[in-house]
């Protein structure tokens, strides 16, 4: 019983199972990463994002000129790192993403 209670209390706490969301950013994993037109889409944690953003939507967007932040956003996706996302709310659906910091190990 003890044995089951502590392994649920560490699932549920473990850092891999949330995001912490702040004003202008949201730290966690990347859990989908998809293309548009204009740039990429990312998502973080079960659809988190920072409580600026007020458009509705559970993406956050990288404008295709952004290529270091999108080549970072790309690279720590792959290598399953978790990233603090920093953004701007917009005007365009989603929130703009201004800043890509991925944690270290």
């Amino acid at each position: 019983m003890l044995i089951t209670r502590l392994t649920l209390c560490l699932a549920l706490c473990s850092p891999a199972s949330f995001a912490t969301i702040g004003n202008g950013h949201v730290t966690g994993e990347i859990t989908n990463v998809t293309s548009i037109r204009t740039g990429l889409l990312v998502m973080v944690g079960n659809s988190e994002v920072p409580l600026t953003c007020k458009s509705g939507q559970s993406w956050m967007h990288v404008k295709q000129e952004n290529t270091a932040m999108i080549s970072m956003l790309m690279t720590a996706w792959t290598l399953k790192r978790k990233i603090t996302v920093y953004t701007d709310p917009g005007n365009t659906g989603f929130c703009q993403v201004n800043q890509i910091d991925p944690h270290e190990r």
